[in-house]
C-alpha cells in the first residue's frame, strides 16, 4: 500500500467510535451482567477491532483484543461469570486500549503481558464455575484474515446470530486499485451487525485481489436489508450494493439462480452519499464566510447612505445567498453534545469507586447538536463540575441512609434547544450548598468581611463558590472540591457568549445550567452605544432594556439600584467603567444583563438593535487576555466593536 494515511484517519475515528461503544456496553453489563444482546456487543466490538488493527499491522492492540474476544466468548457460551473483577479487568483493557490508540503507531512499546496474563488466569482459577463446554471455532478469526469456511456451504438456515440470513453484493469503482483494502473494511462493518458466514469468492482470493470488481458476503444477522446496505456503503469506491435474502447454497449463489425478493429486501446504490472534511478546512470556511458578511453589511451601508437603489436590490439577493451559505457552513459543524456526553458515564463510575460512592448518571438530549469548536470548550467545565457533584455533592452512602435518602446518588446531565441557544444542566441530589457554610468560608480566607458576608442575600453568598481559589471542601482531595475550578468555568462560558446560573438548596442538590450559543465564530448581540463607542453584548447575557427616569434611582449601601418587578437591581455605569465622558440626560437608558444568576443594569447611551456579530479574537499582545471583553468584531462602516464578556467585565 503506496499511502497509509487515509487507513490511519480511519482506523483513528473508528477505533475511538469502538472504544467508546465498548465502554457504553461495560457499564450497561455492570448492572447487569447477563444482558445477552450488551454481552455480544462487547464481543463484536472486540472482534472488529482485532480486525481492523491486525489489518493496519497494530500487534499489540489486536492481541489485547484478541484475548478481550475470547475471554467475551466464554461469557456469552455460559462458561464464566461476568463478576465484578472480569468487569474491573475488561475497563483496564478498554483504559490501555485507549491509550495505544492515541499513538497505535507506539502501540507495540506497550507492555500488555501482565494485563495479558490476567485474562488468561482465571481459566485456571475459575474451574469450580466453568461448564465444560468445547469452544466452537470461529468462523471467522478476523478482518484481516478470514478463512473461508466450506463446512457451512450446503447448510440450508445457518443463524448463529438472528434469523435473517443475507446475500451482500458488492461492486467495487473500476478504478479502485485498492480492491483488497476496500474489501477488507466492507467486511469489518458488516461483522459489527451480525455473523459474517461465507464470503464469494473465498477470503484468500480476496486478500490476493484474485477477483474482478465484485464479491459476496453471506450474513447471518438480526438486523434488516437497509442496515446491511447502509454498513456497505459507507466505504468508499463502491459503486453498487445489493442486499438479498441467501438461498443458503454456494453453487446457487454462485450461479445466481435465485429467487427474487421484495422490493424491501433489495437495495442498491450508485455513488459515494459522504466525504469526510476536517476540522480545520471548515473552520476556513467559516472564516471566509465571516468576511463575506462583513463586506455584505458594507455593502449594504453604502447602498443606503448614498441611496443606490438599483446596488440595494442587487444586495437584497446577496444578503439572502449569504445567509443561506452562512447556515450551511454552521450546519457542516454541527455535532450531536452526546459525542461528548458518552465520555461521562465511565469518568463518574470510575470516581464514585475511588470514592466508594453508588451513583447513577442519567443523560438526555444528546441528540442535539451544537458547532465543533463549541463542543470542545465545553468538555473541561463539565469535568470540573461532574468531578464535583461526585466528590462534595453526592453524600456517601451511610450518610445517604441516615438522612432518609436513597443510597445511590443520582447525576443528572441533560441539553435542550432554546431558541439560538442551547441549554445544558447538570444537576445533583447530594447535599447542596449551605449559604450560610459558604459566608463563614469567604470570611475565613479573607475574602469578605463579617459585615460584608453577613449583607449579602443566600443567592448571592451561593454564588461566591465562582470566586478564584473558594472552596467549602472540609478536606483537599485528588478528585475535587465544590469551587475548585468554578472560576475556570464561568471564564470559560463567558468566553464562548455563554452564561452560567447555580441554584442549591442545602440538603437537597445542586443544578447548574449551562446557556451557550450554537457557534462561537458567528453569534447573536446587543449593539449598545456609550458616548461615540459601539459595543456588542451577546444576546444569551441579555434580559431586557428600558428607560428609566433619574427619580427612579435609588441608593442602597452607596450603591445605585432600581427597582423592576419587585427585584432590587444594580446599576453599573459604563462611562464610569470605561472612563468616557458624557451629557447628563433627565432619562437612562438600562440594559438589564445576567451574570451568575444575578442581574445588573447596565446604563448605557444608546440602544442599536441585534446584530449578528463575527467574533474576531484578540490575539493583539495588548489585548489578549484582558478581562471584559471576548473578542472583537469589525462593523459595516470598517470600524471595530468590542464584545463585552459580563462574566469577568463586572
Amino acid at each position: 500500500m503506496d499511502d497509509m494515511s487515509e487507513y490511519k484517519e480511519i482506523y483513528a475515528v473508528e477505533s475511538a467510535e469502538h472504544l467508546q461503544s465498548m465502554n457504553k456496553a461495560l457499564l450497561s453489563l455492570e448492572k447487569d451482567p447477563n444482558d445477552s444482546e450488551t454481552i455480544n456487543v462487547m464481543f463484536r466490538g472486540a472482534h472488529t477491532l482485532k480486525g481492523m488493527s491486525a489489518t493496519m499491522g497494530y500487534t499489540n492492540i489486536k492481541e489485547l483484543t484478541h484475548n478481550m474476544e475470547n475471554l467475551m466468548d466464554r461469557v456469552r457460551n455460559n462458561e464464566l461469570k461476568l463478576e465484578s473483577s472480569y468487569i474491573d479487568l475488561l475497563f483496564e483493557c478498554l483504559d490501555t486500549l485507549e491509550k495505544m490508540v492515541e499513538n497505535p503507531e507506539k502501540s507495540s512499546e506497550f507492555d500488555i503481558s501482565i494485563i495479558i496474563a490476567k485474562i488468561t488466569e482465571p481459566k485456571a482459577e475459575k474451574t469450580a464455575e466453568v461448564i465444560i463446554k468445547k469452544d466452537p471455532a470461529p468462523l471467522i478469526e478476523n478482518t484481516s484474515s478470514i478463512e473461508n469456511t466450506s463446512s457451512i456451504e450446503n447448510t440450508s438456515d445457518p443463524k448463529p446470530y438472528g434469523s435473517n440470513v443475507f446475500q451482500v453484493s458488492v461492486t467495487l469503482h473500476e478504478s479502485c486499485m485498492l480492491k483488497s483494502s476496500r474489501s477488507t473494511v466492507v467486511m469489518r462493518n458488516l461483522s459489527e451487525l451480525g455473523e459474517i458466514l461465507d464470503t464469494i469468492p473465498p477470503v484468500k482470493d480476496l486478500e490476493d485481489e484474485n477477483f474482478d470488481h465484485e464479491f459476496t458476503v453471506i450474513i447471518s444477522t438480526k438486523e434488516d436489508a437497509k442496515k446491511l446496505e447502509e454498513a456497505a456503503k459507507k466505504v468508499i469506491e463502491i459503486s453498487n450494493v445489493e442486499v438479498k435474502t441467501h438461498i443458503g447454497k454456494r453453487a446457487q449463489i454462485k450461479s445466481q439462480e435465485k429467487t427474487s425478493v421484495n422490493d424491501s429486501n433489495k437495495t442498491s446504490i450508485k455513488s459515494v452519499q459522504s466525504v469526510r472534511v476536517s476540522i480545520e478546512r471548515l473552520d476556513s470556511l467559516m472564516n471566509l464566510v465571516g468576511e463575506l458578511i462583513i463586506n455584505k453589511i458594507r455593502l449594504m451601508q453604502l447602498a443606503k447612505t448614498y441611496k443606490l437603489d438599483a446596488l440595494e436590490e442587487t444586495l437584497t439577493s446577496l444578503n439572502r445567498l449569504t445567509n443561506d451559505l452562512q447556515d450551511e457552513i454552521i450546519a457542516s459543524r454541527m455535532v450531536p453534545i452526546e459525542q461528548i456526553f458518552n465520555r461521562f458515564p465511565r469518568m463518574v463510575r470510575d470516581l464514585a469507586k475511588k470514592e466508594e460512592k453508588d451513583i447513577d448518571i442519567i443523560l438526555e438530549g444528546g441528540e442535539i447538536e451544537l458547532d465543533r469548536t463549541v463542543l470542545d470548550e465545553i468538555g473541561d467545565p463539565l469535568v470540573h463540575i461532574l468531578r464535583n457533584c461526585v466528590d462534595h455533592g453526592i453524600e456517601s452512602p451511610h450518610v445517604r441512609k441516615q438522612n432518609g435518602k436513597n443510597i445511590k446518588g443520582m447525576i443528572k446531565l441533560t441539553a435542550r434547544r432554546e431558541k439560538n441557544n442551547v441549554v445544558i444542566e447538570v444537576s445533583d441530589d447530594g447535599k447542596g450548598m449551605d449559604p450560610q457554610k459558604i459566608r463563614e468560608s469567604a470570611v475565613k480566607k479573607g475574602l469578605m468581611s463579617l459585615e460584608e458576608v453577613n449583607k449579602i442575600s443566600d443567592i448571592e453568598a451561593i454564588n461566591l463558590s465562582f470566586l478564584p481559589g473558594f472552596s467549602t471542601a472540609e478536606k483537599v482531595t485528588d478528585v475535587s472540591g465544590r469551587g475548585v475550578g468554578m472560576d475556570v468555568v464561568r471564564t470559560k462560558i463567558g468566553q464562548m457568549g455563554g452564561s452560567i446560573k447555580l441554584d442549591s438548596i442545602a440538603g437537597k442538590g445542586t443544578t447548574i445550567k449551562l446557556k451557550l450559543p450554537l457557534t462561537v465564530a458567528i453569534i447573536q448581540s446587543l449593539m449598545i452605544k456609550v458616548g461615540t463607542e459601539i459595543y456588542a453584548i451577546p444576546i444569551t447575557n441579555v434580559i431586557r432594556d428600558l428607560l428609566i427616569k433619574k427619580e427612579e434611582i435609588k441608593t442602597i449601601k452607596g450603591e445605585e439600584v432600581i427597582l423592576m418587578r419587585g427585584e432590587v437591581i444594580p446599576l453599573v455605569r459604563m462611562h464610569k467603567l470605561f472612563d468616557i465622558k458624557c451629557d447628563d440626560h433627565e432619562d437612562l437608558l438600562v440594559v438589564v444583563v445576567e451574570r451568575s444568576g444575578n442581574n445588573v443594569g447596565l446604563v448605557v447611551d444608546q440602544v442599536i438593535g441585534q446584530q449578528d456579530v463575527i467574533i474576531k479574537n484578540l490575539d493583539n499582545n495588548m489585548l489578549k487576555g484582558m478581562k471584559g471583553f471576548a473578542g472583537a468584531t469589525i462593523m459595516g462602516d470598517g470600524n471595530v466593536a468590542l464584545i463585552i464578556d459580563v462574566g469577568t467585565l463586572l
